[in-house]
This record gives C-alpha cells, structure tokens and sequence, in this order.
C-alpha cells in the first residue's frame, strides 16, 4: 500500500486541530463554570520554564498550517510573536489552520515530494526535503504542542481524557 504526503500529514493535522479546539472549549467552560480568571489557564505552565498553554496552542498552528506555508517557501522559521492572551485569539489560531488546511490538495504535496526545504532559527540551518521537514520535524513537533496542551488542562483539574486529545479519528465507513 503506497501512502501519499498528503494522506500522512493533512487529515492527522485537521484531526487534532479539531481536538485542540475542543480542549480550548473545555478550558473555556472550565473556566466559566468556576469562576477561574482565563488567565489561570491561559497562562498556565506545567513548569516554570516551559511555554504556557497559549503558546502551545499558537504552535499546533505553526506545526501544521505553518509547516505548509513554509514548505512552499522552501524555509521555516519560528514566529516568535507572542501566543494570543485571549480564548478569541486561540480559536482564530486554531480556525485559520483548519480553514487553510482543508485548502491544501493532494497535488500540492505531492510538488513538494523531494524538494529542498530549511528550518533556520538564529545560528542553526538544518537542511531537508519537504517531506522529511513534515515527517520528522513539524509533525513531531506539532504532537508535542498539542499533547503539552493536553497535559496542561489535566494538570490544572480539567475532566478531559484519551478521547479528548485524539479527537475524531477517521473511520471506515459502513458499506
């Protein structure tokens, strides 16, 4: 069975956006039903020095969306503007790579098969092909986010569990 760029990356990255969106709902009411300040969770950290949950939620969107944006640049570099402070802020993150994403087609990635693509930040290059910045860079990199996120609301006390984080997988449709 031969699998497509796309088939790998796009319908995981609209699947777990979905599911972040729905942590940041969670969060939201979390919040709203018991009277906590947005910023609690918003700014929450699961350690002093790692980014907050605003931050994580900012990276699902430049993991996925931004890694696509990127590749047809042939060049990646980290935003480094600050996450949204805001529950508007983070679903217009999360809205605009679910929006974006669903534009992307299967013919688009498969033009990025074999191409050169770079991941600069301040001193380093690392020099791949598209296909293997999605593969082994962005994707990694945007599980890692996207889970960090999870990890933050069930630290913080929200009912959240597995199901939460994988969001709706696709299934075989009944014929």
């Amino acid at each position: 069975m031969n699998i497509s760029l796309y088939d790998a990356v796009i319908p995981s990255q609209l699947q777990i956006i979905a599911a972040v969106r729905g942590l940041v709902d969670k969060a939201k009411a979390h919040c709203e039903e018991g009277g906590a300040a947005a910023e609690d969770i918003i700014g929450a950290r699961l350690i002093e020095d790692m980014q907050p949950f605003s931050y994580q939620v900012k990276c699902c969107r430049e993991h996925s969306l931004g890694a696509i944006e990127a590749a047809r640049e042939g060049v990646f570099t980290p935003s480094l503007a600050a996450p949204p402070d805001s529950w508007e802020g983070l679903y217009e993150k999360l809205d605009e790579a679910k929006t974006e994403l669903e534009k992307v087609d299967e013919a688009e990635m498969a033009s990025f098969v074999g191409q050169p693509m770079e991941f600069r930040f301040r001193e380093t290059v690392m020099p791949f092909t598209i296909e293997n910045f999605l593969l082994s860079f962005a994707q990694p990199n945007f599980y890692f986010h996207a889970t960090t996120a999870y990890d933050l609301l069930r630290e913080r006390g929200l009912k959240i569990g597995k199901m939460d984080f994988v969001g709706m997988p696709r299934m075989k449709l009944p014929t």
